[in-house]
């Protein structure tokens, strides 16, 4: 293996002069005028793969519509009084209209009550369609998104909606295209949002395809790339292509630029280019002004050396797999803060010609940084942690695995689900408690109520007891002792656990973990759906032992689900293997990618698809990271099926 100070861009390594390996790297609702489009048959709701086309007949849109949104709230009572005495044929008429009214007015129950013995085959066309709407509205007031999905998935439904008003194809597309999206299939939702952009304004077509743009952002690159070849609308293809040169390259602008060059030559009057999303056409800035030389400030030597010894592997991983390439690389430079002063290292790094810092890892070492400098870096820093605060200089990025921020992701996650009421089991101590309280804070932000919660003692091996406690199965084992008493006899009694609850947020390790979702079954909360943080799963695959796990659901960096990356299998190639340190290693990868972003990042419009997960800059310089969704099914972890497809 070669030794750090014989690559060729001079990587070097100041104050501790020590060998290191080198390695290979293998989305509003109004019309204007469609075009005119060509008959095509249709395909069932959950198999399609292209864009549904309008028929080519045209069709007589003359007959006035009735419009829930210009009609007055007090008709309602006399539509339904007139709808009693009336043939079902008018009848049906004004049910439907009163219940489009309600739904307006936010009456969700009197609405559903009002077409509540309405059947499909008995209406018209545009009757069935009206009528799915108004039920899929309403499971969706109710997060019943599965349920209100169906509504909208018959072919029957789906061919009335060709042959409605626009202003009707506009509400069914929108409609379903956001269910798709809560639910996790964002292709379904990307072509929903493709059917009905030639029908929008110019202004709405700008929120349209930013709709588009940003569900096409969830799509794992793999599926993009495979959609490619069964793709067929020109417009479909494009948008796919386009998310790919996105996603790709993350760690060689100049190749994505040729990639970008070539979209566009390819696409001249596709509609993502007016404007390119996703701070595409901000590239060619970026090279201008990348580093020529920075530092890289991490613990060589000291308690803290193994991880800053992964973080420097990973980067260096990055670093190499760009030279192979032959993309543009800067000269590195390494310093040791193991055991040196921070401040002092960051001014040597200066003197040596460094233009960005990569650094520190610790808290403690990024608060003695930001108390010499309040206001502003000497030198744009990306530090490799984040700390509290609502304030830093400016320069300053912070880049960490923050679980706080997983917390928050998760808290997001289960209130799109339509879950509402959530206990929290953590384990004792302060970082149980932290990130508890930042699931907490997202979850009531969002609306969503806290039932309860507890924390374990791993050591007193409490789990039972607390458990039991969080359920109320005690107090119904107390309630059962009463009634014997009372009676004189055991009684035929079942446990039950509260009602106040839809599912479970959990913080634990694999052993914790191990434990505690058994003891949820056992006692009676087996149903809850248990979401988890990272900490759930070690990273690698133990069937045996997760099997006490399955169910759950958690989030966690997508380099733990892609064993199959070439940088990561040329990290454990050349390196002993240890699982604790695959996330250090990931976020080594990373740190080299955005030291080379961090401009297209605070435009806002630019995300960087990294192994951490896709990362963002917020005001406050701090790189927010959005996670891989997954479950334990079998004891393997497998990635939410939904953004699969």
């Amino acid at each position: 293996m070669n030794q750090l100070a014989k690559t060729n861009n001079g990587i070097m390594m100041k104050t501790r002069f020590f060998a290191l390996a080198i390695i290979g790297a293998a989305l509003a609702a109004c019309s204007s005028a469609p075009s005119s489009p060509t008959a095509t048959q249709q395909e069932p709701l959950t198999s399609y793969d292209e864009i549904r086309q309008r028929p080519s007949t045209p069709i007589n849109r003359q007959v006035l519509e009735f419009n829930p949104a210009t009609a007055k709230s007090e008709d309602v009572e006399l539509w339904l009084q007139q709808a009693m005495s009336l043939d079902p044929e008018a009848a049906q008429e004004l049910q439907l209209r009163a219940a489009e009214v309600l739904l307006r007015d936010g009456e969700m129950g009197r609405a559903d009550d009002t077409v509540r013995d309405l059947v499909a085959p008995e209406l018209t066309p545009n009757q069935a369609l009206r009528l799915a709407l108004v039920r899929a509205r309403i499971h969706r007031a109710h997060a019943e998104f599965s349920e209100a999905l169906i509504q909208l998935s018959d072919p029957l439904i789906e061919q009335a909606m060709l042959e409605a008003p626009l202003r009707r194809q506009l509400q069914f597309s929108q409609l379903r295209a956001s269910l798709f999206a809560i639910e996790g299939d964002h292709l379904a939702a990307v072509r929903e949002w493709i059917f009905i952009d030639p029908l929008l304004t110019r202004s709405q077509q700008e929120q349209n395809r930013d709709a588009i743009w940003q569900s096409l952002m969830q799509i794992p690159t793999s599926v993009l790339l495979d959609k490619l070849d069964s793709a067929s609308n020109r417009d479909y293809l494009g948008w796919l292509e386009l998310a790919s040169v996105a996603k790709d390259n993350q760690g060689d602008i100049e190749a994505q630029i040729r990639q970008r060059d070539t979209w566009l030559a390819r696409w001249p009057n596709h509609p993502g280019r007016h404007p390119l999303p996703g701070g595409l056409d901000q590239l060619d800035s970026l090279i201008v002004d990348q580093p020529t030389k920075l530092a890289l400030i991490l613990p060589f030597t000291g308690r803290f050396a193994s991880y800053g010894k992964a973080i420097r592997d990973g980067f260096i991983a990055a670093y190499m797999q760009a030279q192979e390439n032959q993309a543009r690389t800067p000269e590195i430079i390494l310093y040791d803060s193991g055991s040196g002063d921070i401040n002092r290292l960051l001014d040597q790094a200066i003197s040596d010609g460094c233009e960005l810092a990569i650094g520190p890892l610790r808290k403690e070492k990024l608060d003695e940084l930001i108390s010499q400098h309040p206001k502003m870096m000497p030198i744009p820093t990306l530090a490799l942690n984040r700390i509290e605060g609502d304030q830093f200089p400016s320069g300053l990025y912070q880049f960490g695995l923050n679980p706080q921020d997983e917390a928050e992701q998760i808290a997001d996650i289960a209130r799109n689900k339509g879950l509402q009421r959530a206990m929290i089991i953590t384990p004792e101590g302060n970082w149980g408690s932290k990130v508890a309280q930042a699931f907490a804070q997202r979850w009531q932000q969002a609306g969503g109520y806290i039932s309860d919660s507890t924390n374990f003692n791993a050591k007193s091996n409490d789990y039972s007891k607390r458990i039991k406690q969080l359920l109320h199965i005690d107090q119904s084992e107390q309630r059962r002792r009463r009634l014997q008493q009372i009676i004189g006899m055991p009684p035929y009694f079942e446990p039950y656990r509260r009602s106040d609850a839809d599912m479970i947020f959990l913080v634990a390790r694999p052993n914790e973990g191990r434990a505690v979702k058994p003891l949820l079954a056992y006692h009676y909360a087996g149903d809850l759906p248990v979401y988890a943080t990272s900490h759930i799963y070690r990273g690698n695959t133990d069937r045996s032992r997760d099997q006490d796990i399955n169910g759950i659901h958690f989030v966690d960096i997508p380099w733990v689900f892609n064993s199959d990356s070439a940088i990561r299998q040329a990290i454990n190639a050349h390196f002993a293997r240890s699982d604790a340190f695959q996330r250090m290693y990931a976020l080594g990868v990373d740190s080299f990618r955005l030291h080379m972003r961090i401009n297209q990042l605070r435009t806002g419009s630019g995300q960087v698809f990294g192994e951490t997960g896709t990362l963002t800059l917020n005001a406050l310089g701090q790189i927010e990271r959005e996670l891989t969704l997954a479950e334990i099914r079998g004891g393997v972890a497998v990635i939410d099926a939904s953004s699969q497809e």
